[in-house]
């Protein structure tokens, strides 16, 4: 766990020199050390001092951060900062706090007399989804900027339909590792045609029933038929009631030599 926190008498003095009669600015606009809290994978905690008597002195952040942008957070509670306690936008903050790519969900508490305490819960990836887009580990989509994760199932179908596609996946995950047609993706279209994309790349078409039941066939007699001939295969059609067809690669012909 990683802790920061900062006092008034931690302020450089320029912070102070342009106010008038020598009183204190209303409050301070920016957060000492978030970026550097939140680079270290652990709990970050921020201490921002304001004045008056009645505002909030110190604002508390927690949470697991690998991804979470520091200026993202800084941007998101600043307007709501210069308020006192009792009458501090929890909502508002919250919202605003959630509305970034990479935070699942948060909470933040009054804690009297002068303390504000933000706890916050960062997405898990758990497939890219559709073009740009991710899954958290929740089914929830989600488009964050910059470089995507790398090494995720590639999932995709139409609007409404993550939940059903990550549980399959994740049901036709579990029974093809470690066989020959283990996946590195699934999609469903808007007709319901299930296609599934193999670690070798071969095409596996379910059609519309439930992929789950067509799995008996795949590893059994295709797995049986096919194993050593999987880098000449393009897809495997199980939509057949007791059987399936193969499609295969063109072949490429061979050099002739002198």
């Amino acid at each position: 766990m990683t802790a920061l926190t900062m006092n008034v008498d931690d302020l450089p003095d320029d912070e102070f020199e342009n106010a008038e009669d020598g009183a204190p600015r209303p409050w301070v606009p920016w957060i000492a050390g978030l970026t550097a809290a939140i680079a270290v994978f652990g709990a970050a905690w921020l201490a921002l001092t304001l004045s008056g008597a009645d505002r909030i002195r110190e604002v508390q952040i927690e949470g697991m951060f690998e991804r979470v942008p520091a200026a993202e957070i800084e941007t998101a509670i600043e307007p709501f900062l210069d308020r006192s306690l009792a009458n501090f936008d929890l909502d508002g903050t919250r919202a605003a706090i959630e509305s970034i790519p990479w935070v699942s969900r948060a909470r933040v508490e009054r804690v009297w007399p002068d303390r504000l305490r933000l706890r916050i819960w960062e997405r898990q990836p758990f497939a890219y989804w559709g073009d740009g887009e991710l899954l958290d580990i929740a089914a929830e989509r989600f488009r964050p900027e910059g470089q995507l994760p790398a090494g995720l199932p590639a999932l995709s179908g139409p609007e409404g339909a993550e939940t059903m596609v990550a549980e399959t996946f994740r049901q036709l995950a579990a029974r093809l590792a470690g066989s020959a047609f283990e996946l590195v993706g699934l999609s469903r279209d808007r007709r319901g045609e299930w296609t599934a994309r193999t670690v070798a790349d071969v095409e596996l078409r379910f059609g519309r029933n439930d992929p789950v039941l067509g799995l008996e066939v795949l590893l059994g007699p295709a797995q049986q038929a096919l194993h050593e001939r999987m880098p000449e295969v393009a897809y495997v059609d199980l939509r057949y009631t007791n059987g399936f067809s193969v499609g295969w690669r063109p072949t490429v012909p061979k050099a002739k030599s002198n």
